[in-house]
């Protein structure tokens, strides 16, 4: 054996178990009691510990403020102090798919820390014609603006909704998934004209001029597009609690649907001074009701996903003039999915870590058909992060290790209780106690593979 980890308590789908976990070639060869596991060279103690199935966040954007060539390695090294041992990355490219996924493969797998993989956002007529050739390349999962002409700044092109019917059409023929980022840009257009006309600039301004309404308008309507054309719909970044009405009709008319949605969402709300204009985003920060509404979702099962929406970027580039009309969009996030996932969610609001690990982990490897990855089990990639829930770690420069391209985060200054402790990539630590120690280019680009018909778990089946 390459690799055991024993005094465990393992993490999955099944619940949690007393185990030790026995690696092989990077694979999960074996889950038992201690005097049942092969024997090996490399052991590690988890001390009697949780083991988690490594993170995976559904939700990146690397490339967009910074070279992607900087942001590989920058991100992938905090992703994997933070736990993560795969990240999913946004192609946002007008080029065609067949030039930009080996072009951007080549880049990552020399550069990462940790596993990626890509979906690719639908642009043109050209990207939709070349989906079977998306598939073959290993790309499975594409995304889809309806926030439409203000994207064209961030070189992001917007179909209509007849290039969305094609689309999703074309994506359910083929075993892949349709992501949308949901905001009605024709009414938040009027709405930005009114609230700059007020004078308002701060970050309650924001949501202001793009309230959930807009949100849950195209929600409604993508949900509408995936019954007519059977496809599979995954929501990125919901901020509303009314997504339920939403889930609640596709699970009644027969629409397969997923809600992703962000640490930021469930934490702050417009009106947090704290983070001001650092904290603007699309769609934007909502209020206690929705964050409070987020939270039950994850506990009721139909928040699916936890992603980050990460997107590396320094404050001073960030803030603009200090107004949140010339703040740019996004911020870091990954690096603290997880560990805010155990502080907030499990220790703070009692979500079981069963729960977490399908949040942060196994839901996303299912929907998105990333191949053994997601769940601790036999046969699959020994992705493990090895978590204190006790640990309390204040968010700040050293944590996080901040850099020339990316120096904030939104919670710094937090105090989380839980953190990540050892991070394991196919059989190969990583990170260890808040260091990276893996190798830059160890981290390899995962072709993903179709997913046909497969039905949506219940919470259940999930849980049981």
């Amino acid at each position: 054996m390459d690799l055991v980890v024993n005094n465990a308590k393992v993490v999955t789908s099944e619940g949690i178990y007393d185990a030790g976990i026995a690696v092989e070639d990077g694979k999960i060869t074996a889950i038992a009691k201690e005097p049942n596991l092969p024997k090996s060279d490399k052991v590690i103690d988890a001390k009697g510990l949780p083991v988690m199935p490594g993170a995976i966040d559904p939700h990146v954007h690397l490339g967009l403020y910074n070279p992607f060539g900087e942001d590989v390695p920058d991100s992938t090294m905090v992703q994997a102090i933070g736990g993560l041992t795969t990240t999913m990355h946004s192609i946002l490219d007008k080029r065609s798919l067949k030039v930009s996924v080996p072009e951007l493969t080549e880049i990552a797998n020399k550069n990462a820390y940790i596993d990626m993989t890509f979906y690719a956002a639908i642009m043109s007529m050209q990207h939709i014609l070349e989906l079977p050739a998306a598939f073959e390349l290993g790309v499975t999962s594409f995304k889809h603006f309806t926030n439409r002409p203000e994207y064209e700044m961030l070189n992001i092109l917007h179909p209509d909704d007849g290039e969305f019917y094609l689309s999703f059409a074309k994506i359910k023929e083929l075993g892949g998934v349709a992501m949308v980022h949901c905001e009605d840009f024709e009414i938040a257009r009027k709405l930005t004209e009114r609230v700059k006309a007020s004078g308002a600039k701060d970050l309650a301004a924001w949501n202001d001029s793009r309230p959930d309404y807009c949100e849950q308008l195209k929600i409604w309507e993508m949900a509408v597009m995936a019954k007519i054309t059977g496809c599979p719909l995954y929501v990125v970044h919901n901020t509303v609690a009314t997504a339920k009405e939403v889930v609640d009709w596709a699970d009644g008319n027969g629409v397969e649907m997923y809600i992703e949605t962000t640490p930021a969402y469930l934490f702050f709300v417009k009106t947090d001074q704290k983070i001001g204009v650092l904290g603007k985003v699309n769609p934007p920060i909502r209020t206690r009701g929705h964050v409070e509404g987020l939270w039950q979702g994850i506990k009721d099962g139909w928040v699916d996903c936890i992603g980050t929406d990460h997107c590396p970027v320094t404050r001073s580039r960030k803030v603009g003039q200090g107004d949140i009309w010339s703040a740019m969009l996004g911020y870091p996030g990954s690096e603290t999915m997880l560990p805010f996932m155990i502080s907030e969610g499990f220790n703070k609001r009692g979500v079981p870590l069963e729960r977490i690990a399908h949040l942060t982990a196994t839901n996303t490897a299912a929907i998105h058909s990333i191949p053994n990855k997601g769940s601790i089990r036999v046969g699959n990639d020994a992705d493990l992060v090895i978590v204190d829930p006790k640990k309390r770690v204040r968010i700040d420069s050293k944590t996080l290790h901040y850099s020339q391209i990316r120096d904030f985060s939104l919670f710094e200054g937090e105090t989380f209780t839980g953190f990540p402790i050892t991070t394991i990539v196919r059989g190969e630590v990583v990170a260890e106690n808040g260091d990276i120690v893996g190798k830059r280019g160890y981290g390899k680009v995962v072709k993903r593979v179709p997913r046909k018909d497969r039905p949506k778990p219940t919470l259940k089946q999930l849980l049981d």
